[in-house]
C-alpha cells in the first residue's frame, strides 16, 4: 500500500513542476526551423497570380497567415504556412468564387507582388 500516492500528492507533484519551470518555451525549435523555412518567398513565376489566405487559429505570434492548399499538391490539410503548396489563381475572380465558401478567420483574396 506504501508504493501508491493519493490523488492529491499527484496533483502537487504536477503543479510544482508547471511552476518551477520558467523557461517554458510555448514553440519548440524544431516548429521555429520548419515555419521560418517553409516563409520562404513565391517563385518568379508567381508575380502577378493570387492565393487565399486566412489568419490562424493558433500559433498566432509564429505563424500569422495560412495559404489555401492546392489539393494536387497534397491531400493530407487544407490550410499551411508553406508556400510550396498554396493555391496559385490566374484571375481575381476565380480566387474570389473559392474564397467566399469560407466564412471564418478573416479570409482574405492577396495578389502576389
Amino acid at each position: 500500500m506504501s508504493d501508491y500516492i493519493t490523488e492529491a500528492e499527484a496533483l502537487a507533484d504536477i503543479e510544482e513542476c508547471f511552476y518551477d519551470d520558467y523557461s517554458f518555451e510555448p514553440y519548440s525549435v524544431l516548429d521555429k526551423r520548419i515555419y521560418l523555412r517553409a516563409k520562404s518567398s513565391f517563385p518568379k513565376t508567381a508575380k502577378g497570380k493570387f492565393v487565399i489566405t486566412q489568419s490562424t487559429r493558433k500559433n498566432r505570434h509564429l505563424i500569422s497567415k495560412l495559404f489555401l492548399v492546392d489539393r494536387n499538391k497534397t491531400k493530407s490539410f487544407w490550410w499551411s504556412h508553406d508556400v510550396r503548396f498554396a493555391m496559385l489563381f490566374n484571375s481575381k475572380k476565380a480566387a474570389l468564387v473559392i474564397a467566399n465558401k469560407y466564412k471564418y478567420n478573416n479570409v482574405q483574396v492577396v495578389e502576389i507582388k
